[in-house]
Parts: C-alpha cells; structure tokens; sequence
C-alpha cells in the first residue's frame, strides 16, 4: 500500500490478536532519551506534565470510546521526541505559538524504564500498519479514524505501552502512550519551564522558524 493512501477502518480485535505484532514491529524507547511535552498550566482541562488523560477522545490516538467525557477506565499521555514536535502539536490550531495564553510550559523528561511500542512510524523496521490492512497514513488521518484504530488497538492488546508516531506538523516521532505505560512516569522532569522564560526564547524562535509558525 502506498503511504499516502487513504486509512480505512481497522479489522476487529480478534482480528489484530490473531496478527499479533512482531518484535521489529516494536520500538523500545530506553530511560536514557528525552521526551518532550507542552501542558497548559491554567484554563479548561489542565493536567500535570505526567499525568494520564481520562477525557476524550478529542486528541489522534485517544483510545477513549464516543461519546466525549470522562472515561476512567481509558487513558492516553502525548509526548513527542523533539521540541520542535511538541510545540507543532500543542500550537497546531492556529500555528501561533502563544507563549501567555493557558501558561504553557516546556517539559523534558526521561522514562524510569523501558517502554515498548507500537511501531507505527515511516521509518518502523517492521510494517504493522500495513500487515494490519491498513496504511500509514495513520499519522496523519482524520481524528475520528485514528481514534478507531487507537480503541481497537487497545482492545486486541491490553497490555500494550502505547504506539509511536510521526508528527502531522514536525515531521518527527511522537508517542501516544496507554495506561499500561503509567509505572514509567518519572516523579521529577528533566527540565520544565514556562514559555515564557528567557531561556526559551532561542528555541522557541528556532522551532517556529522551521515551522513556519508565529510566536507570540
């Protein structure tokens, strides 16, 4: 299938258990990398940087079913490998990178373990998606079909940490993380400041040039 081709739905759980995933068509992702998230720190819905999203779905890969509320048994943390990438997502409604609005802060942080994901990337070693009958367009499909995938994914391997991604925006590799990815939580970041710290400034401008994005 080509990569460009449009997403159908996916197959049933049982379909997808019988498939099973293969070990290349896993990406372990190791306590030594950082990963990068942009929270809101005030307004509707604010969550701490580690904390696990029970509302949705409203997001690409949350796994939560219709309709959109509270679903305690359902869960999805969103981080991204680069800078660049978080700030493509969090800002992607108006490509404007508002630095004041909801106070928004950039935080890195390492995982206390291994993480095993769902390679559903460009660049996966292995082709789940494809072998799945779908395609990789499953990075950049509309909401209402990636979160099928997400809820059928959950279903068929309730054990599964979370997939990997490519960025709509950045380009880069993101990871939708499930609940059972929540002992890997660090209780302190790497690094975690407001946007609006002079500290920022040349990455923010850096990211937003490559972008195209405005900061204001």
């Amino acid at each position: 299938m080509r990569s460009d081709a449009p997403l159908p739905d996916p197959p049933t759980p049982a379909h997808l258990r019988a498939l099973g995933i293969r070990t290349e068509e896993l990406r372990i992702i190791t306590p030594g990398e950082v990963w990068w998230r942009v929270h809101r720190t005030e307004g509707a819905f604010v969550l701490a940087w580690n904390q696990f999203r029970h509302f949705g779905p409203v997001s690409r890969f949350d796994p939560h079913p219709e309709p959109v509320g509270d679903h305690r048994h359902r869960a999805v943390w969103y981080g991204a490998s680069t800078p660049d990438a978080a700030l493509g997502e969090a800002f992607q409604a108006d490509r404007t990178i508002d630095r004041v609005r909801e106070r928004p802060f950039l935080t890195g942080l390492r995982f206390t373990r291994e993480l095993q994901l769902l390679d559903l990337a460009a660049d996966s070693i292995g082709a789940w998606v494809t072998r799945a009958g779908g395609t990789y367009a499953i990075s950049t499909a509309p909401y209402t079909k990636t979160q099928n995938w997400a809820r059928t994914i959950v279903e068929a391997f309730p054990d599964l940490e979370g997939v990997r991604y490519n960025s709509r925006f950045a380009g880069h590799v993101c990871a939708a993380l499930f609940p059972p990815a929540q002992s890997a939580m660090p209780a302190r970041p790497v690094l975690s400041l407001p946007l609006t710290h002079p500290e920022l400034a040349s990455r923010l401008a850096g990211a937003a040039r490559r972008l195209g994005y405005l900061v204001i």
